[in-house]
């Protein structure tokens, strides 16, 4: 029972410091990624004490201590305003999601996203083992995007894409930017409207945070009213990162909360969601699992 107690002493110990340093990533770009699992680490502290059966007046402290980084590090994510929808608007469904370049089960993650009958589906890490399944969505969706050789990226489409490219142009046709796929979609009724996708690396990567600067600058070079960007940006919302993606991208607003990582307890959510002013959400939930290390996200906007 001592060693239990122990153990719980510096499980809460080790979780509180750890929180607390989580937010402290707006100023220290390296303790970030430790925002990530700012929830876990609540969760572990919270344990600890229970574990610890410390008196209560510390163990009281010691709980404070953990819910104040979560308060202001989580709570934030779950209070922001995401604007909705009018009734009866034109909608379109928007399918995100990482296959996994191992993917384990290819055929079933394909069969899921058929199952869900999106509008758009908006692929990353298509170059590995899924590969071989770009085919079959070809059969099911009329319309795909073509993207150059070593580019891991896939957009698919029921309705007519009436151009794509890997990299964004100017009204002169030159290209700019960092690479990230996109389409333009006409749908059957209403104005055509734009798709990207993208796919960040980790956060423990210095390239990320060069990523995320360059892909702001070039998206505020073109119209945003109807732009939507999705695609695994291996940031949680409360990250920094996150936090300074979400006012660089403005006017676009953050449509998806719904944890996607893990496969088997998703608990991060790190695949998102952006849709410019000219949209409103009708729903966004995750799919059950496949052969991904990811789950997919399915949003459901429409015109405001």
């Amino acid at each position: 029972m001592k060693l239990v107690r122990v153990f719980g002493s510096l499980l809460a110990g080790g979780g509180i410091v750890v929180a607390w340093l989580s937010l402290a990533g707006g100023w220290l770009p390296a303790l970030d990624p430790l925002a990530s699992f700012l929830p876990l680490f609540g969760v572990a502290a919270l344990l600890g004490l229970l574990l610890a059966r410390w008196r209560w007046g510390w163990a009281v402290a010691a709980a404070s201590l953990t819910l104040v980084p979560f308060a202001v590090g989580v709570a934030p994510e779950w209070l922001r305003d995401i604007p909705t929808a009018p009734a009866g608007a034109p909608q379109v469904q928007v399918l995100t999601h990482n296959v996994w370049s191992r993917n384990t089960d290819p055929a079933d993650t394909a069969r899921a996203i058929i199952d869900a009958r999106p509008d758009v589906v908006m692929l990353q890490e298509v170059n590995g083992s899924f590969q071989p399944m770009l085919a079959a969505l070809n059969q099911h969706f009329a319309h795909a995007t073509d993207c150059p050789p070593g580019c891991d990226l896939a957009i698919f489409s029921r309705w007519p894409i009436t151009g794509s490219d890997y990299f964004l142009k100017d009204e002169n046709g030159r290209k700019f930017g960092p690479a990230l796929l996109w389409a333009r979609i006409a749908p059957p009724a209403g104005e055509a409207f734009m798709v990207a996708t993208l796919h960040y690396p980790r956060p423990t990567s210095r390239d990320q945070a060069v990523r995320r600067r360059d892909v702001a600058r070039a998206l505020a070079r073109i119209d945003r009213d109807a732009l939507i960007v999705a695609g695994d940006m291996n940031l949680t919302p409360w990250a920094a990162a996150m936090r300074e993606q979400d006012r660089a991208l403005a006017p676009l607003i953050r449509m998806t909360r719904a944890p996607s990582w893990p496969r088997a307890l998703p608990v991060l959510p790190i695949d998102h969601l952006y849709a410019g002013p000219d949209w409103g959400l009708v729903s966004a939930r995750r799919l059950p699992a496949t052969g991904s290390d990811h789950r997919p996200i399915l949003v459901t906007l429409a015109r405001r």
